[in-house]
């Protein structure tokens, strides 16, 4: 028998229209595939960091996005404890914790 516990993305509407201008940024970045795909914030999470950490990153953008990054990066390693120790209850409310920060991220920007 296997236990099967994966992290899936759910947009009320599609990622594009609810965060247009992290949309925007991504494919400005040439990560195009996540803005269309279906990335869940875990997995984009990452991908924001070396967006931040790129040297070709604008430093405008870079000094915009670092505080948010920064506090999704920590949520991220939170989340990913809860998620290893099966604390799923704990691991849904960092999730929302993390969604709330794109939130913040897509009104900076």
């Amino acid at each position: 028998m296997q236990v099967d516990i994966r992290i899936v993305p759910f947009y009320e509407e599609s990622f594009t229209r609810s965060f247009p201008n992290l949309t925007a940024m991504l494919r400005q970045m040439a990560h195009e595939v996540l803005a269309e795909g279906d990335t869940s914030f875990y997995e984009m999470a990452d991908h924001l960091e070396a967006i931040m950490d790129n040297p070709g990153t604008p430093s405008r953008l870079r000094e915009q996005v670092r505080p948010y990054v920064k506090r999704i990066m920590e949520l991220k390693e939170t989340a990913r404890e809860h998620f290893l120790a099966r604390r799923l209850n704990e691991l849904d409310r960092v999730l929302y914790q993390m969604e709330d920060q794109f939130t913040d991220l897509e009104a900076a920007l």
